[in-house]
């Protein structure tokens, strides 16, 4: 059995057994949840490509699984990547109970997920394009269930993933041409445009990015959440993968500078527009653009401090979303409306869900003491040094952010009632608390948790 069957094919066909059994919901979360904890320990655990003794059995894990032609491969470098996405699946399928346990989410989610890590592992890695699309397919179920209205915000959604797909063939087919003839280098430069304009159709960078708020005030903001999370996080591992094969792009300044100034606009547009938002859903929405932009500002350094703290901000990142749509969904289904009016007082009624929005909201803006600073500070300071024009700009960004965190704090606890109550049960306590002393625990050691998601960086030894 080799890495691809393990971690690609299992997950796939767990996730097509689970949609026969949508009828039984709970029992669909917890097989999805603990498919994706197995697989999370064995990415750990388990060496691929080396003999293992079990009793007195030896065996190898091949890592490459070859379909119609084309390979999928799993190597050692790329356990670190399976241990985030199956872990983050992990999460998310098990606090499904107590925020969407929707029918149709542990099949399509665990047959997302399997398609991106499918996509991570194909070659040629052109064809990572296709298999991008099915898991946006597979996310289509899950944003819009049967009986909900389909947006205009899923519409674009849509639109613009499906238009990534031609861009990022006809780039794979300019770049087969040019290292045909090596000398050609305007077809080099044509191939990079198609390969940006496809990951920017992917990413939702500026300006292709206004479906992310749209979308989000059109589903319940669980499953938002989760494709949300697990999308970009997919994509961006991808366009490392792009950059670490390709000599091209790896040399090219001009990728470079692209990338700072969309990264820049990003972090700009998503902080001001944040500040001025009365909808927590579009709120949330404009985070994953700002974490988006400084994703992408870590990208442009183009030194191993960049590539080091790009990886390092994954967790704290994912950390402060899940939480942020965690606190969203328990709102959404407790029926208050997600706008500022609505969420007047909430601190007396629902504290602790009012502590894990605004310590999520803080996290993401670069709040001291939370997850997202110390990866901020970084980045801050490599800017210093790169592009001071960056560094103005992720800081007018970030004080937009800030902003919004503190005018939603004030709506938080302006009520005119003299007593406290805490609506929430023990299941949502138990998470929220747990939540907020993880972002708190993030903020104060970050070198504890930071050091094993760099391990991600061994799939790219190209970048450094």
């Amino acid at each position: 059995m080799s890495s691809p069957v393990i971690w690609i094919v299992i997950p796939a066909v767990v996730g097509l057994f689970l949609w026969f059994l949508r009828s039984k919901q709970q029992l669909s979360l917890i097989l999805a949840a603990g498919i994706c904890i197995i697989l999370s320990v064995l990415s750990i655990v388990l060496p691929i490509g080396a003999a293992v003794n079990l009793g007195g059995l030896t065996f190898t894990i091949p890592s490459t699984l070859p379909v119609l032609g084309r390979r999928f491969v799993l190597t050692a470098s790329d356990q670190m990547i399976l241990t985030l996405l199956y872990g983050l699946g992990a999460v998310w399928f098990a606090l499904a109970p107590l925020a969407w346990p929707h029918r149709l989410f542990p099949s399509f989610g665990l047959g997302m997920l399997a398609s991106l890590t499918a996509a991570l592992a194909v070659a040629p890695i052109l064809y990572a394009a296709l298999l991008v699309e099915t898991a946006v397919l597979f996310s289509i179920p899950i944003l819009s269930p049967p009986g909900r209205l389909v947006g205009q915000g899923l519409q674009r959604y849509l639109i613009f993933q499906t238009l990534a797909v031609p861009a990022i063939l006809f780039a794979g087919w300019l770049l087969g041409v040019a290292e045909a003839n090596p000398a050609d280098t305007a077809m080099f430069q044509r191939a990079g445009m198609f390969l940006g304009l496809g990951f920017a159709f992917w990413l939702g960078v500026f300006p292709f990015y206004n479906w992310v708020p749209m979308m989000m005030t059109e589903t319940h903001p669980f499953p938002a959440g989760y494709v949300l999370s697990l999308l970009p996080t997919a994509v961006l591992l991808l366009g490392l993968d792009f950059i670490n094969s390709t000599g091209f792009l790896r040399e090219s300044a001009v990728l470079f500078d692209i990338v700072r100034i969309i990264g820049i606009l990003m972090v700009v547009t998503g902080g001001l527009w944040a500040a001025f938002q009365v909808n927590l859903a579009r709120v949330f929405g404009y985070a994953v653009i700002f974490e988006t932009g400084f994703a992408l500002l870590a990208i442009s350094v183009n030194t191993l401090d960049g590539w080091m703290l790009f990886a390092a901000a994954f967790l704290p990142r994912l950390l402060a979303l899940l939480i942020f749509a965690f606190a969203l969904a328990v709102l959404e289904n407790q029926g208050i409306p997600l706008t500022l009016l609505g969420i007047r007082g909430l601190a007396r009624r629902f504290p602790l869900t009012a502590l894990g929005l605004l310590a999520a909201i803080l996290s993401i803006s670069g709040f001291p003491l939370l997850a997202g600073l110390p990866v901020r500070l970084e980045i801050f300071e490599q800017l210093a040094i790169t592009s001071r024009t960056a560094l103005i700009g992720a800081g007018i960004g970030t004080t937009g952010f800030l902003f919004c965190g503190m005018h939603i704090l004030s709506e938080l606890i302006h009520s005119d009632e003299k007593h406290w109550t805490m609506v929430e049960n023990w299941p949502l306590r138990v998470i929220l608390i747990g939540g907020c002393l993880f972002l708190l625990a993030f903020g104060l050691f970050p070198e504890t948790f930071y050091h094993s998601i760099l391990f991600i960086l061994q799939a790219f030894p190209h970048l450094f």
